[in-house]
Formats: C-alpha cells, sequence, structure tokens
C-alpha cells in the first residue's frame, strides 16, 4: 500500500510540474512571439487533464491489472516528453535573453520585431504534435481499460493534483 501511495504521488507531480510548465509567462510569450500554434499548448493541457482524472482509478487497478500497469507507464513516458520538449522551451527562451543582452543597442532595436524562425521553433510544432498524439492514445486507451474519473466525495485526490488556473 505505501508504494502505491508513494507511485501517486509522483504521478501527481509529474502532472503539477507540467502544468506549471504550460502556465509559465516564457512558454505562453514563446509561442506567441514567434506565432507559434497556441492551439497545440491548449490540446496538451486538455489530453493532460483528460488523463490526470482517471490516475486514481489507474493507481488502485494497477495492483490487479498488467495492462492498466503498462499503461500508467506510457503515461508517465507521454508525460516526461511533454515536460523535457516545454523544458527545452525554457532553455531556448534563456538563452535566446541572454544573447539579447549580449548584443549591442542597435541589435536589440531590430529585436522588437517578431524573431525569423529558427531550427529549433520550426520542429516545435511538430514534436508538440507528438505528444499530442501520444497523449490521445492514451486517452482513448483510459476508456478501453476501464478507468473513472475520481468522484468528488470519494476523498480523491484529483482536486489537489489540479492546477486552480491557467493563463492561455
Amino acid at each position: 500500500m505505501a508504494v502505491e501511495l508513494v507511485c501517486g504521488a509522483l504521478f501527481s507531480s509529474f502532472f503539477q510540474v507540467a502544468f506549471e510548465r504550460l502556465a509559465s509567462p516564457e512558454v505562453l510569450d514563446y509561442f506567441r512571439g514567434r506565432k507559434l500554434n497556441e492551439e497545440l499548448l491548449k490540446k496538451l493541457r486538455i489530453k493532460l487533464l483528460s488523463i490526470n482524472v482517471v490516475l486514481d482509478d489507474a493507481e488502485q487497478k494497477q495492483i490487479s491489472d498488467s495492462k492498466v500497469k503498462a499503461w500508467l507507464v506510457m503515461v508517465k513516458d507521454a508525460v516526461f516528453d511533454a515536460e523535457d520538449l516545454l523544458d527545452e522551451i525554457d532553455i531556448h527562451v534563456s538563452q535566446s535573453k541572454l544573447k539579447a543582452k549580449s548584443r549591442s543597442i542597435t541589435s536589440k532595436v531590430r529585436n522588437i520585431f517578431v524573431p525569423p524562425l529558427s531550427s529549433f521553433d520550426k520542429g516545435i510544432d511538430s514534436r508538440m504534435q507528438k505528444v499530442l498524439d501520444k497523449l490521445e492514445y492514451l486517452a482513448k486507451e483510459k476508456d478501453i481499460l476501464g478507468l473513472k474519473e475520481a468522484s468528488v466525495g470519494s476523498g480523491s485526490q484529483v482536486s489537489q493534483k489540479l492546477p486552480s488556473t491557467f493563463f492561455i
């Protein structure tokens, strides 16, 4: 039982980190400033939420159902992929800010305009879509596995797992 509680806490923290990254001003500004597809961020959040609400049930069922346990492993991997991508965006934004500070004032004036898309920027939409495809598959699988959303009065921890605000 203690192992399941630890696993539940770990899954909860994976999702919380992903939600925080999605809501970060740096990620939002990055997508807006480069005119990337912000809709992908919204879809990512929705897919994560749809999986997050069945985690309590999945964590209970994994003990007796190896398919549910395998599904949880795939969920963890997909959430890690999302976090990695969002981390890379944060790093890219930080590096861009450092480069901008080191340039002369005339260069800064040119940077007021939307910067040209780098190869990194061009790959973001497709990489985000791959993560979304994985999560879409997992969201469909949760229904096939019969995983149920936690009910509000059942002592579930879902309300503690979900972020209270999101700025898209």
